[in-house]
């Protein structure tokens, strides 16, 4: 496995981490909710709680891992441009269904779906734009050489 793959999908998590953190706060700050006391959510104690907070880095590797089969190296634009691309096609096809899957389906606080969308959408874009400097690094190293 590649280094710079591993170091990556950490540091993406690692940014995920950091937004979704901060849009949580915020909308909550408006629209407060528990998201551990929501129907369906294990109790905290449960030692399969663990891998929910692993979500950020398991979302962080596999957007990690997809960003070279779906941007080219000769897609037009800068890095910041090809990681908004990719992080808004990501939301579309991830977050979106499932915040209109969730809003449909459950009873759930409006804060919660604000966040699913809107945390969503902003970590996504976080994400590729990391993902894609990452990106745009390795290709630098690579003419270097």
């Amino acid at each position: 496995m590649d280094m710079k793959f591993i170091k990556t999908g950490i540091l993406t998590g690692v940014v995920i981490s950091i937004v979704s953190w901060i849009v949580s706060t915020v909308v909550n700050m408006i629209w407060p909710y528990d998201v551990l006391s929501l129907g369906g959510m294990r109790p905290i104690s449960d030692p399969v709680m663990l891998l929910f907070f692993l979500h950020p880095w398991v979302l962080g590797f596999a957007l990690s891992y997809i960003y070279p089969h779906v941007v080219k190296k000769e897609s037009k634009g800068n890095y910041i441009d090809k990681g908004k691309h990719f992080g808004f096609m990501m939301w579309i096809i991830t977050g979106v269904p499932s915040a209109f899957f969730v809003f449909s389906s459950m009873n759930y606080p409006v804060g919660f779906t604000i966040n699913s969308i809107v945390g969503n959408l902003l970590y996504m874009l976080a994400a590729g734009v990391t993902i894609a400097w990452a990106n745009k690094e390795k290709a630098k190293r690579k003419r270097r050489k």
